[in-house]
């Protein structure tokens, strides 16, 4: 297969910052089938800002690093109507980025509605790019993951398929080449998996692992009993499953579904069995997908973070989510989608909004809550741990990927400029 070299790659001003997206998408056709009375229209209004200001100490750290080959670093949320990324003037559309490891990301792409599916890899860090085709159906809806350096999964839904049925894919030579997998049903999902959530989340669809190896695929043989439930996926595999969700529901004045009740389940076993806590007074990151944000590295000391009627609260567990206590700092967010997560070096960080229209706002704490500083955008808040650092992409207004060795230092890679 010829190699692709795309260094030197021109500078692109991104629109915005949502990592969730899909899920809240999913989510809100989910509910309009269910109810008839949303639109995706107001699913993006779940987005919107208070402008709330924020009520905690001003500080300024440095920006992130530049990224990879001298390309300048992406503002890490942009204001809305910047320059498309690279090949969107020629109709190229590309899928969330995904990586194995620091070297080694991944991408579904396609030249146009009707075109086949490709996708392109890189394993030296995006100084060069491979492509190929993807063995799915033209137009379905596919989704692609890295569970490994060298293995990629791809679950797709043809749209002629019976019953929205999917179907599996696996390559572990990073792309070269693929097979077909049918997934088996589990009582525990096998233990050193990389685990994931389905784009409807668990409510809708069990979880599932795929082995690195060899790109098998077992799915829990039950579904998550929360409510737009939502599997966390910044917390390292050691510290178990966790799942956010809700317990309940309410029917809001301009008719949209809530969440109400907002809980975390934690399983030890491969989903086996799961322990549940519900938090008071609603505690929710979003109206929408999952409960409160979940932070932990270990799984022992967690945070659980959200917001009650415009205030960030925060709650800390020391004992793997047995008991919980709140922390005693707070801070003005308004109605602002909440991101959470606790770096290598025990600071926990909060990103108040996803997009350029939530005004978002960064917080920093280093006395697990007490006490909070405002510090610059970056990313951070919403990391994925992968073997020598972690991810977080910009999906889907950033085309690219932010890459980190320590969780606190971020490198920007761009998207490679497709033909």
């Amino acid at each position: 297969m010829p190699e692709l070299d795309f260094t030197g790659l021109k500078d692109a001003a991104y629109r915005g910052f949502k990592p969730q997206f899909e899920n809240v998408v999913a989510v809100a056709r989910r509910r309009r089938r269910r109810r008839r009375v949303l639109t995706v229209a107001t699913a993006a209004m779940v987005l919107a800002g208070s402008g709330v200001a924020v009520a905690a100490r001003p500080h300024a750290p440095a920006p992130p690093s530049v990224g990879v080959g001298g390309v300048r670093t992406p503002d890490f949320i942009p204001v809305p109507g910047g320059t498309p990324s690279p090949g969107t003037d020629r109709g190229v559309a590309t899928g969330r980025p995904v990586a194995g490891d620091l070297d080694h990301i991944y991408l579904r792409w396609s030249e146009c509605g009707g075109c086949r599916i490709r996708w392109a890899g890189t394993e030296d860090g995006g100084r060069h790019w491979r492509t190929g085709d993807l063995p799915a159906s033209v137009n379905a809806a596919l989704d692609l993951r890295a569970v490994g350096p060298r293995t990629v999964v791809a679950r797709s839904v043809p749209r002629s398929a019976p019953d929205n049925r999917a179907e599996w894919i696996a390559s572990t030579d990073g792309g070269s080449n693929w097979r077909k997998v049918q997934p088996r049903t589990v009582a525990a999902l096998p233990a050193g998996w990389p685990v994931l959530s389905l784009r409807t989340g668990p409510t809708d669809e069990p979880l599932v692992a795929v082995d690195p190896a060899t790109g098998d695929v077992a799915q829990l043989n039950r579904r998550s009993t929360l409510h737009n439930a939502m599997l966390v996926e910044s917390v390292p595999a050691e510290a178990g499953l966790w799942v956010s969700g809700f317990t309940g529901e309410r029917v809001a004045a301009d008719d949209r579904i809530i969440g109400t009740g907002g809980a975390v389940e934690v399983s030890r076993d491969g989903g086996r069995t799961w322990s549940r806590h519900t938090f008071p007074d609603d505690l929710a990151a979003s109206d929408d997908v999952g409960g409160p944000a979940v932070a932990t590295r270990d799984g022992r000391t967690v945070y659980a973070i959200g917001r009650v009627r415009g205030s960030l609260v925060v709650w800390r567990s020391a004992d793997g989510g047995a008991t919980w206590t709140r922390a005693a700092g707070t801070a003005a967010v308004g109605d602002r989608t909440i991101r959470a997560a606790l770096r290598p070096d025990g600071v926990l960080v909060v990103q108040a909004g996803i997009s350029a229209r939530e005004d978002p706002l960064m917080l920093a704490s280093s006395d697990g809550g007490a006490t909070w500083d405002r510090t610059a955008l970056g990313p951070g808040a919403d990391p994925r741990p992968v073997p020598g650092g972690f991810v977080q992409t910009g999906w889907p207004d950033s085309k690219g990927v932010w890459l980190s060795t320590d969780g606190a230092t971020w490198s920007w890679l761009d998207p490679p400029e497709l033909p």
